[in-house]
């Protein structure tokens, strides 16, 4: 799936999955700032710690963030989320908190090893995007047009579902 239909398919999103990506990039924001140190209270004032392109990687990373995990959400039949669709999203959130922590005293990530990481983060964030919302789209098109039943898209067979259904009695 390229950017152009990526956008496309954004545009489609019904309203709630829109609300769930802005309410979780506006928490992630948040967290990222108050738990990476990048904001901070001294003297009766507010304080800005970080660097200016710390704060562009928190909000582009939170945006991404949100649009992964609204993702999840109302996704259409046969494309529920899997534990496999975590892996990468989990990592890019990990190198987005060490690529902007101001917190620690001896920071693991130091000097010009930061801004790559904060990169390679959000190039992470948008490819596990791009990826989530691929594995959408295979999972819900025909494979053949012309095809009336038996050719759905793909399903993910080696995965658990992300929200597992209850058996029934």
């Amino acid at each position: 799936m390229n950017i152009a239909g990526t956008l496309t398919e954004l545009r489609a999103w019904p309203a709630r999955r829109r609300m769930i990506a802005a309410g979780v990039a506006v928490a992630v924001v948040m967290a990222l700032v108050v738990g990476a140190g990048t904001v901070g209270y001294l003297g009766g004032s507010v304080t800005l710690a970080g660097t200016w392109w710390g704060y562009l990687v928190v909000v582009t990373g939170a945006v991404l963030i949100g649009l992964i995990v609204a993702g999840y959400f109302d996704a259409p039949i046969g494309a529920a989320a899997t534990l496999c669709d975590l892996r990468w999203p989990v990592l890019g959130v990990i190198s987005l908190y060490l690529s902007t922590d101001l917190r620690t005293a001896v920071p693991l990530l130091d000097g010009l090893v930061r801004p790559v990481v904060a990169v390679a983060a959000i190039a992470l964030l948008a490819w596990a995007l791009l990826e989530r919302l691929a594995g959408e789209h295979r999972a819900v098109a025909k494979r053949d047009p012309s095809a009336t039943e038996g050719e759905d898209g793909e399903v993910c067979t080696t995965c658990r579902p992300l929200f597992p259904s209850s058996p029934r009695s």
